[in-house]
């Protein structure tokens, strides 16, 4: 006669192991979290750099100025692109500057900003570009999402800089996920300590 089969015992194996892959992958997503926060000033910031509507932009096309602000469309005339799932709709690279001379410093990026005839927020992004493996170049950013809105509004998104052996440059550029219209003024570079 055959042995009689406990599935308690099964589902307990399921259920710990669960439980055990549930456990790790929180405490990867600790890790990644830790690894791309960024950390409190020590003091207030300081500001290291303004941007006028005088200032000639990285990318040109798709970019007229407004009074003082810039307009900043999500299509440009020479837009020719593959469209893919992961990359944005359009990456426009507004401002590129030199690293902070400083080994470690939490630098923002503070700005005003207004959405019009987008159905997703457009992302401003604060990025530290550097090489990475075979001299390719790699950015790391931190982003805040502009929703449609009629009103200028104050925001802000910050960096964590910490010196490495190769320069890095400071990138302030805008992605669109959506068709749709930015207008953004008063751009600011700042930078602090970072608090011990």
């Amino acid at each position: 006669m055959p042995t009689p089969v406990n599935y308690a015992m099964f589902d307990d194996l399921f259920n710990n192991l669960t439980s055990f892959i549930g456990s790790k992958i929180q405490e990867a997503a600790k890790e990644v979290e830790k690894r791309f926060a960024v950390p409190e000033p020590a003091e207030p910031f300081m500001l290291t750099r303004r941007f006028t509507p005088t200032d000639s932009t990285v990318t040109r096309g798709g970019i007229a100025t407004v009074g003082e602000s810039w307009q900043i469309e999500a299509y440009d005339d020479n837009d020719q692109r593959l469209i893919t799932t992961v990359d944005p709709l359009r990456n426009v690279i507004l401002f590129e500057v030199s690293e902070p001379n400083s080994q470690e410093c939490v630098i923002a990026c503070q700005f005003y900003a207004k959405a019009l005839n987008t159905e997703k927020a457009i992302k401003v992004s604060l990025g530290l570009r550097r090489p990475g493996q075979w001299g390719a170049m790699t950015t790391t950013s931190w982003s805040t999402g502009v929703s449609a809105t009629e009103d200028f509004q104050l925001y802000e998104v910050r960096a964590h800089f910490k010196k490495e052996a190769d320069d890095t440059k400071v990138q302030i550029s805008v992605q669109f996920e959506s068709s749709g219209i930015l207008q953004i003024r008063d751009i600011e570079l700042l930078q602090a300590p970072v608090k011990s």
